[in-house]
């Protein structure tokens, strides 16, 4: 396939990715055959992958191989924000979004390049969540693609590509193991009503801070949990899904307004 001049731009701009430095940088973190690894990924800040998103998709299956999984989210583009009214804004609604049909074979996802290439394979299986799908390729991957606790049972890996703590979602599972204090649960609890005027999956909407997962960076890093590594032009971050979430709990514990400070 002839190169664009568009991609010679970026080519001439970026460190150039091959699969197999890829491939190298993730086996020098410690990921390896039979492993199951959720992935979190920004494509433009890796630099220059030659043949796109595929590289790094490619890359990743060949390292956790035939026994092992990759899952990615999907988050799906099928909704349209409404504005908030200004009683909405002074409760404390973050945002609402009104969710139309979706289809798993169809719907695009907004979570990045290689979500969005990752779940087009045939070989992909993505979840029917109408908002927050996840895709998975590998050894029980409709199992995978049933919810975040999924990962964890499986004892997987949380796999940052050149974006942070902040992406990972599944650090939402803590938040079950925890008894926050009132103060910080008036902030995040919506008020009597709003959820009937709003009610799932019609709607998505949040209410309250959200919690800053990547104040758990310097934390991980000082228990020694997360692997770092350079690929290209982007830092890369490896952690055990259970130990980031069992960290995460103390943390929570010892200083939640850490994490539930005002936005």
């Amino acid at each position: 396939m002839k190169m664009s001049s568009i991609d010679k731009t970026r080519k001439e701009r970026k460190a150039v990715v091959t699969k197999e430095d890829i491939k190298k940088g993730l086996r020098e973190l410690g990921l390896k055959q039979g492993d199951v690894a959720g992935v979190h990924s920004s494509l433009s800040s890796l630099g220059y992958a030659e043949n796109g998103a595929d590289t790094v998709i490619d890359a990743l299956l060949e390292v956790v191989g035939e026994e092992g999984a990759v899952v990615v989210p999907t988050y799906s583009t099928n909704r349209i924000e409404f504005e908030r009214t200004p009683e909405e804004i002074e409760m404390g609604l973050s945002w609402k979004f009104k969710v139309l049909p979706y289809d798993p074979r169809e719907t695009p996802c907004w979570t990045g390049k290689i979500p969005d290439s990752f779940w087009r394979r045939k070989e992909a299986v993505r979840s029917s969540h109408p908002v927050f799908s996840l895709a998975a390729i590998g050894k029980k991957a409709e199992e995978l693609c049933r919810g975040r606790d999924k990962l964890l049972e499986a004892d997987g890996y949380i796999l940052l590509i050149a974006v942070g703590l902040d992406r990972c979602t599944a650090m939402h599972l803590a938040e079950d193991r925890v008894q926050l204090p009132e103060r910080i649960l008036k902030k995040i609890t919506p008020p009597a009503g709003l959820l009937e005027k709003y009610p799932e999956p019609e709607w998505e909407t949040d209410f309250g801070p959200y919690p800053d997962f990547a104040k758990m960076e310097e934390i991980s890093k000082k228990h020694g949990i997360m692997k770092i590594t350079t690929i290209g032009e982007a830092t890369i971050r490896l952690l055990k899904l259970r130990e980031l979430i069992e960290l995460y709990v103390e943390a929570l514990r010892n200083n939640p307004d850490m994490f539930y400070g005002e936005t």
